[in-house]
């Protein structure tokens, strides 16, 4: 792998970051509670990914910072609405291409949950734990 992706994937993941940490204090500020504003910027990363997924920005995003476009719930939500969108393209009724990113979305998480897991059965093994 080339240096450039790697640092295309820091300065892509840490400007989300920086995203989430300005819109959860905008929130703050603007007389949100703390746990609701994290839940609101949450659903405004999942909206603003759904959306730039459909017009084909968020694609330009993960070629330019790989990973790091996919570390927050803006790149989850893009690869629900991937799928569905790409079902609708195929022609799928709405019903299938919704199944269609409900099962993409488990699978993340299944797959997610399975190496969270992993880890933990290894650093156990290694006496970390």
């Amino acid at each position: 792998m080339k240096i450039n992706r790697y640092a295309g994937a820091f300065l892509t993941g840490g400007a989300i970051c920086f995203l989430c940490h300005f819109l959860t204090m905008a929130y703050r500020m603007a007389g949100v509670p703390e746990l609701f504003a994290v839940s609101v910027t949450v659903f405004t990363l999942a909206a603003v990914g759904s959306v730039t997924t459909i017009t084909g920005h968020y694609q330009k995003l993960t070629d330019f910072g790989g990973m790091g476009a996919m570390i927050t719930m803006g790149g989850f939500s893009s690869a629900i609405t991937d799928a569905v969108h790409g079902a609708r393209k195929e022609g799928m009724g709405a019903g299938r291409a919704l199944w269609r990113g409900v099962k993409d979305g488990l699978f993340i998480l299944f797959a997610g949950y399975l190496a969270a897991v992993g880890s933990v059965v290894v650093m156990y093994a290694a006496g970390r734990i």
